[in-house]
């Protein structure tokens, strides 16, 4: 199971699995933020939300499953692991060893959501069963924040056809910590 762990360059991070029982309302905020902005009026429906959740149980070897990221007890994002698969990505890109993730900031202004990604991005990229990260971004315009994050993290746009979501891929070569030290040094923390 995907464990997040502390980075010392970068604060204290903690990760914890989804609880439908719980977090229902936050993960319905999360959500209307993503699709909808600032639209204070417009609700995520809860049709077809629970079950993609039903499906992602965390547990066991792999690091597939629904996870809420902290920065102390501030929530920062929602990260999404799954098997690349079921991202809709093309069969070529879903070969041994790839996870995708999706991510549901809180706030794209928050001053801790890259520390936090960089630290997310990396730990999965220690597990022996992973060596590369995808991830996509359907709308995106020149200057969106997500784009800087990705980059900033160590992910490289791979090539884009005009109807087609934009493929972002992250490996231990262009993960900048794992790039320059060979290993993201890190201990639990949780």
């Amino acid at each position: 199971m995907f464990t997040l762990a502390s980075n010392p360059l970068s604060g204290t991070f903690t990760v914890r699995p989804v609880c439908k029982a719980t977090d229902r309302l936050i993960i319905r905020e999360l959500f209307r933020k993503e699709f909808y902005g600032d639209d204070m009026l417009q609700s995520y429906p809860d049709e077809g939300l629970w079950e993609i959740y039903d499906s992602m149980e965390p547990g066991g070897e792999d690091a597939y499953g629904a996870f809420m990221v902290y920065h102390h007890d501030h929530l920062l994002f929602l990260l999404e692991v799954h098997p690349p698969v079921m991202m809709g990505l093309p069969p070529e890109l879903s070969r041994a060893g790839t996870v995708g993730i999706f991510c549901f900031y809180n706030s794209l202004l928050e001053s801790m959501n890259l520390a936090a990604l960089k630290c997310c991005i990396g730990c999965l990229l220690e597990l022996p069963s992973v060596d590369r990260v995808l991830t996509t971004l359907a709308y995106s315009v020149p200057g969106d924040p997500k784009i800087s994050l990705l980059e900033r993290s160590g992910f490289k746009r791979l090539s884009k056809s005009p109807d087609q979501a934009s493929v972002y891929c992250c490996t231990a070569k262009s993960f900048p910590l794992l790039s320059n030290t060979g290993s993201l040094s890190h201990s639990l923390s949780d």
